[in-house]
Order: structure tokens, then sequence, then C-alpha cells
């Protein structure tokens, strides 16, 4: 089988649509169609199940994305390896983090190490930690940082860096604020949350049901950074969640953290690469800096 048709094969079973993953491929939709069509007859079985809105993998189909990402993987692997040899560059790094960790961790630990590796180049993309371990795991970023998730995909491995705050905010002027004195005060208000398949309101779900409370009332769930809320916290009775360091900032002026029992709590960040993967020099010297940074300062 082709490289180039199991590029396009993980494109149509990440998209669930032709159209669509051809455009992501850089293909005719007629000419992801004839991949489709030579995968199949190669494999001798159906792949995917085209239906109304799109497509769905066979059973075969399942299986032929299992091996395909290792395949794809590996060989991104190895044209990475052969290019810092050939090139003999300082190549780039590509980062995942925390969006709230970038003013005040990631920008100061760069800082430091262009001293050092003045012609590192690195990419940076900020997004909320399950997208991050997603990235790492299909290969799109070397080195993520995120919060520890309960259960640790396989083919990743990681270093803790310490413990992360988060806390419950509101704005300073909050009509009830006097009478937020422990979790159950907070069960009748109203929350602009992460989305509930993220941690962070996993987390926050977990401090309401350990004391017997149902899950907080949303009135605005996203995927963004909990930081995208600060401005309809300012302009609402509306409460959320940040880590303490985004209220020093200007994100985070006219919130302040209710004080109340429970109302803080700590998430493990961790530093995270694929197990087996290929890491650049340029990589692997970053990931001691960071790892050495955060032993000597901390969070």
């Amino acid at each position: 089988m082709r490289l180039q048709d199991l590029r396009a094969f993980l494109s149509v079973a990440e998209h669930g649509n032709l159209h669509r993953a051809a455009e992501v491929a850089g293909l005719t939709q007629s000419a992801l169609s004839k991949v489709l069509i030579r995968l199949e007859a190669q494999a001798g079985m159906q792949l995917v199940e085209r239906l109304p809105r799109g497509v769905v993998l066979s059973e075969a189909g399942v299986t032929l994305r299992q091996h395909a990402q290792k395949v794809v993987l590996a060989m991104d692997d190895l044209e990475n390896e052969l290019e810092d040899q050939r090139m003999a560059k300082a190549g780039v790094v590509r980062l995942g983090t925390l969006p709230y960790l970038v003013p005040t961790l990631i920008s100061p630990l760069l800082a430091s190490f262009f001293v050092r590796r003045p012609l590192a180049t690195f990419s940076i993309e900020t997004s909320l930690s399950a997208r991050l371990i997603s990235l790492l795991r299909k290969g799109q970023a070397d080195l993520i940082m995120a919060a520890t998730p309960e259960k640790l995909p396989a083919d990743l491995e990681y270093t803790p860096l310490g413990p992360l705050t988060m806390q419950i905010v509101a704005r300073v002027d909050h009509p009830r604020r006097h009478l937020f004195h422990d979790m159950a005060d907070l069960a009748q208000e109203r929350w602009a949350l992460p989305a509930r398949s993220l941690y962070l309101r996993q987390w926050l779900e977990e401090r309401f049901t350990s004391v017997g409370l149902p899950p907080p009332k949303l009135a605005v769930e996203s995927t963004a950074s909990p930081v995208a809320f600060a401005e309809l916290l300012r302009c609402s009775d509306l409460l959320g969640i940040m880590p303490p360091r985004i209220l020093d900032q200007p994100a985070g002026q006219g919130l302040s953290a209710l004080s109340g029992e429970g109302m803080s709590w700590h998430h493990e960040l961790a530093i995270f690469w694929r197990k087996g993967g290929y890491l650049s020099p340029l990589s692997r010297d970053f990931r001691e800096a960071v790892i050495a940074h955060f032993a000597q300062a901390g969070i």
C-alpha cells in the first residue's frame, strides 16, 4: 500500500466526510474515491460505508486505520531524523501548551533557551489538555505541556513538572460573594465552563459530587481556555475557574478567587512526548531545559 494512500485514508477516517477529507489531503474528491477503491482492492474488503451525510469505517477500516497511523508516524519520524542529519540545522520544535502558560512560563523559558540555541525555531500550539494529547499522539506536536490525565495513553511518556492550582472565580463585586463559604453555597449559581469532555470540567464536577451535590448549573460551555470567559465573568454574575496567575495579569482584572472551603484544587502539570517516537536533538534539549527549569523554579 502506498504511503500517500494511507495518509489520505487517515484523513477520511478523521473527518468522516469525503469532501472535507479531500480538501485536507490536497486531492480532488474523485482522486480520493480512487484511493479508497485502490485500498479496498488491496485489502480485499470494504473499508468504508457510505452514508447520506458522510462515511464511517467498517471493521476492516478500523483495523487499517490503527496500522496506518503507526506506519505514517514511523515514516514521519524517519524523514525528520534524516532531515536533521542531512541539514545539520537547528530545527523546529513543535510545542503544544496550555494557553495560560505562555506569558508567565513559556516566554521566560524561551528567552533563556535562545541564549544557548539562538538559531532554534518554535511553532507553538495553544489548546486545552485533551486536544494537546490528541495532537501529540497524531505526530502533530513534538512535545506538549499539559495536565496529566487520570489514564495516560500507552503510547506516551511524560515527566511531572509540578502542581498547577485551579480556583473558582467571580467578579470582585459579585452581589452574593459574601454568601459563598463552601461548595454547597454555589449549588444554585450558574457557570461559564469548559466542555464536559475536558479535564478541567471533570475536575470541577468532582468537587461537587464528592460532597453530595449535583453538577454545577451550566450557562455557557466551550472547548476554549477558561481565560476566554474572563470578560463574561467581569460583566455578569456567572462563576468560572482559572489559575491564580491569570488574576495577576490584565486578563484577570476585575476578578478574584473565592476563598471558601474546597474552592481551589491542584492538578499535575507534565511534559509529554511519544514513546519510541523520534525527537530531534533540539527537542530533546528543550525538554531537558523545561524539566530543569521547573526543578529549580517550580510553577
